[in-house]
């Protein structure tokens, strides 16, 4: 008799080998799409986080016009008041498709807003002895971490 090809358990444990495998890959694959979506959705988060601070930040510390206090005109909406008698205007905007700041007439809206991904946590501001302190929070359902914008004029 001619014993030259595979009996079935053979080809069967082949195909067991293969496919535990490939789940393996499989999983290890998506896990790393997971991980990498999420570093994606922090650094996008981060970056906003930071350029707005940075643009506020600028008006607070900076130039003749620079901001000096802050007064709060109702839940969302808030004035900043300069060296001049100019003052700019600070909202937060906690709408269903739009999230985020609209500072000065610019709006700066939270990555991932658009897909109702991100709500406005809390609000706090206070006021007294010439220190001005405004937080706002808001969630990311991709992310773990809140995202808190914090905001000192003295």
């Amino acid at each position: 008799m001619n014993n030259k090809g595979f009996t079935t358990i053979e080809l069967i444990l082949t195909i067991v080998l293969v496919v535990v495998i490939m789940a393996t890959i499989t999983n290890v694959t998506y896990t790393y799409r997971d991980r990498s979506e999420y570093e994606k959705t922090l650094t996008e988060v981060t970056n906003y986080k930071n350029n707005l601070t940075k643009i506020i930040y600028d008006d607070i510390l900076k130039g003749p016009n620079r901001v000096v206090g802050i007064s709060k005109i109702n839940n969302n909406s808030y004035r900043l008041y300069t060296t001049t008698t100019t003052a700019k205007s600070f909202q937060i905007i906690d709408e269903t498709s739009k999230v985020g700041i609209n500072y000065d007439g610019v709006e700066y809206l939270v990555p991932g807003c658009e897909d109702g991904l991100v709500t406005l946590e809390t609000v706090s501001f206070y006021s007294a002895n010439n220190i001005y302190k405004l937080d706002v929070v808001f969630r990311h359902r991709n992310l773990e971490e809140l995202i808190k914008i914090h905001f000192v004029i003295s």
